[in-house]
Parts: structure tokens; C-alpha cells; sequence
């Protein structure tokens, strides 16, 4: 292993944040090819960001060499957005990229980051809680920053402890440029939420699934009426629509051609005009060099490929699919470690699939997770049900699955 590797690799593994000293800042080298940008502000938003809830992980750590070579190649692209939180990856997100951001000029770079709102008790939490990140995060400001994660679970917290005045307080003191939240919750909440303050910007869960299917077009509707910019979280529903059913990836190919699942599902969010970035949680440099090509060759989305769209969603409208994103919030407080996303993930590939081994294949999935996280261990106790940003009744739906693994296993006698 190269020297600089082994320092990279090496980076975490001292109390998470070791410092990589034989770094200087350097100039970017930077490619002919770069992605498009978008007015926010006083300021070029590159269209496509690094989300960093998702990624590279190695031996149960985060690649901290493939996360380098990562944030290299988005630089060098113009896709210098990242976008990090409190409990991404375990809390180790912040620490990550921040070690590797470091080594850059920090005008070169726009960092963003969240006020975890469950954590708040009390307004002096919010000042603790952001100096507590920047430390981690090893910058002196955010340039974008919001209360993580309004719900209606965490309204209270934002509402009762002025969480909005005390990010005033370190906008004005030059800590924070950029002031937001980010949403989980119904379009009632969300025009009560922004329409009671002047934010710079909101953050919303956008893709063309939950546009038909659910109430993404009202959420959208709702921001752009207030005039308030967005960023798109989710573009791709937690890889739903990376994975598509047979049928509908044959309608992709047949129709548009020159796109991949990931490629149409990101232009489709770009076509929104209100939108000045969009977060995609990548975690591999394969992936973000897919994502950067979509930008740095960007092609507006046609009437024809918004049919395509619906078309697609009515393909994936199986019944008894979950909508779960994988965000893994219900994870942080499970008391059984209960592999959520992943169980209902395999159920979602086996309702969606038309493949004549998808029965076996499921069975064979879940019965290869650790048998003490899987859906017959839920002891109900509904801590899940209060992290679910899609609001589902996790311990029914595991339930459900468990019912459907017997029912397939039975099948298979």
C-alpha cells in the first residue's frame, strides 16, 4: 500500500480525527468537463452533490482511501457540494469528510451540515451542538446549515427551544451563511413551517416515484410558492429506482435509450426549476463518476420522458411494496439491531420482480441476514415508528414480512 493511502486509511482510526499533517492545501486540478451549476444566492451551486449518509465502507469502516479518490474527482468536476449530519454512518460522516476536505482551499469547497433537532433540549444545545460539528468537520463555518429533520416528532423541539433564533444568532455571527431545515412530515406542516420564518433554503425528499405516488408534488408546490429555494434529498428513493422491475427497465431502454435508471431519475428531479442542488448518496467512485456524467453532459427532461416516468411508477405500483428509503433513522434506536432497511429492501426487489427464481431468491436473502436481525425478533416497542421520516408502522410491516417468508418458505416444501 502506498504511503499516502496507508496515512489516509490510518486517518480515523486515532480517537476519528487524526490529522493528515504532510497535507498542504492545494489548487484543484480541474477537468474540461464540469458539471452544471445553478444560482443560489450569490453563488453557483453545482446540480449534483455528495450526500454522505452513504458511504464507501470497508471491513465495517469507511474507505477512507475511496472516499479521497471520491471527493477528488468531484472537485476536479465542479461537484464540490457536500453534505453531511450528526448521525450519518454512525456519526463518523462528519469526521470523515472533514479529514479529507482539509487538504483543499476552504472558499474551494461548500460543506453543509444539520442541527440534529432530537438532540435539542434546550436553546444553548444548538450553539453546543454546531461547534460540536465544526470541530468534527475541522472548518471555522458552514455554508449551509439547517435544523435536521422537522417531523412530527421533532416539532416540538425546534418550535419550544427557538431553534430558528439561535441559528440567526450564528448566521449573523458568521458561522453559518446559509440557513434551513430539512423535512419530514405533511404538506400542513410544511406550509406552517415555512411560511412562520424567512428561510434561505428547504430540503426535500423528491423523485418521481413519490411525486405520483405519494405527496412530493405538493411539497414542491408549497416551496415554490413561498419562493424558498430547494435541495433534493432522495432523488433516487434510496436506490428504488436505480433497482427497477424488469419490465419497467425494458420500457427505459426502449424509450430512452441513452439513459440509465440513475441518470433519468436525477435529470428528472434537475427539471424542477426551483431546485438548486440535488444530494445523492454515492458510495463508490464508479457511482459518482455515473452522476457526474449526467451533469457534465445534462440534457433537460421532455414532455415524452415525464410520461415515461408515470408509465414507470405504474409499473412499479406492486402491491404490498413499502416505502421505505433505507435512511436507516430507525436503526439509531432499535434495541434489537433489527436490519430494517435490508429486510424490507429484499421484500420490495421480490414483490417488484418478475424473475421466475425471485421467490427462492428472497427466502435465500433474508435467511443469509444475521438471524438475530431479522423480522420475527421486533419486540414491538415502536421506538421505530417515531425515527420513520415515511411515517410507517415498522413493527406491522415486519410482521408482514415474516408472514410472507413462511408463506414462501411453505411454498417451496
Amino acid at each position: 500500500m502506498k504511503r499516502r493511502e496507508f496515512i489516509i486509511n490510518s486517518a480515523l482510526a486515532i480517537g476519528g480525527t487524526a490529522l493528515l499533517t504532510n497535507y498542504r492545501k492545494k489548487e484543484i486540478k480541474k477537468s474540461e468537463n464540469q458539471v452544471v451549476r445553478r444560482k443560489f444566492d450569490n453563488t453557483d451551486m453545482p446540480l449534483i452533490a455528495l450526500g454522505c449518509m452513504r458511504l464507501p465502507m470497508r471491513d465495517g469502516k469507511i474507505d477512507m482511501v475511496e472516499l479521497d479518490k471520491m471527493v477528488e474527482y468531484a472537485m476536479a468536476h465542479g461537484a464540490n457540494y457536500f453534505d453531511t449530519a450528526y448521525m450519518y454512518v454512525d456519526g463518523k460522516s462528519e469526521n470523515a469528510i472533514g479529514e479529507i476536505l482539509k487538504k483543499y482551499p476552504r472558499e474551494s469547497f461548500i460543506l453543509t451540515d444539520k442541527c440534529p433537532a432530537y438532540l435539542v433540549n434546550s436553546p444553548a444545545d444548538v450553539r453546543k451542538l454546531c461547534e460540536e460539528q465544526l470541530k468534527k468537520c475541522q472548518v471555522k463555518y458552514f455554508d449551509n446549515y439547517m435544523v435536521h429533520n422537522i417531523n412530527k416528532n421533532t416539532l416540538s423541539n425546534y418550535r419550544d427551544n427557538d431553534m430558528y433564533g439561535e441559528l440567526v444568532k450564528l448566521k449573523k455571527e458568521g458561522i453559518i451563511k446559509h440557513l434551513g431545515f430539512s423535512f419530514h412530515g405533511d404538506p400542513q406542516m410544511l406550509r406552517e413551517v415555512i411560511n412562520e420564518h424567512k428561510w434561505d433554503f428547504c430540503q426535500l425528499q423528491l423523485n418521481y416515484l413519490d411525486w405520483e405516488v405519494v405527496n412530493a408534488d405538493e411539497l414542491y408546490q408549497i416551496a415554490d410558492e413561498a419562493g424558498v429555494p430547494v435541495i433534493v434529498m432522495e432523488p433516487l428513493r434510496g436506490g428504488v429506482l436505480c433497482n427497477l422491475p424488469e419490465k419497467a427497465v425494458q420500457k427505459l431502454k426502449q424509450e430512452c435509450p441513452n439513459d440509465t435508471p440513475a441518470s433519468f431519475g436525477l435529470r428528472w428531479v434537475a427539471n424542477k426549476p426551483r431546485v438548486f442542488t440535488i444530494l445523492s448518496g454515492m458510495s463508490n467512485l464508479q457511482q459518482l463518476k455515473e452522476n457526474v456524467d449526467t451533469f457534465v453532459n445534462y440534457r433537460k427532461f421532455t414532455e415524452h420522458e415525464e410520461e415515461v416516468a408515470r408509465d414507470i411508477v405504474r409499473l412499479m405500483q406492486v402491491k404490498g411494496a413499502i416505502s421505505c428509503t433505507a435512511c436507516k433513522y430507525c436503526l439509531e434506536v432499535c434495541p434489537r439491531g433489527i436490519n430494517i432497511p435490508a429486510i424490507f429492501g429484499l421484500y420490495n426487489m421480490f414483490k417488484g420482480s418478475v424473475a421466475p427464481n425471485a421467490a427462492f431468491m428472497f427466502v435465500y436473502n433474508y435467511n443469509a441476514l444475521d438471524a438475530a436481525t431479522r423480522a420475527d425478533k421486533c419486540i414491538k416497542c415502536g421506538l421505530c415508528n417515531k425515527n420513520c421520516p415515511q411515517g410507517l408502522d415498522i413493527p406491522k410491516l415486519l410482521a408482514d414480512v415474516h408472514s410472507e417468508v413462511q408463506k414462501v418458505e411453505q411454498g417451496m416444501k
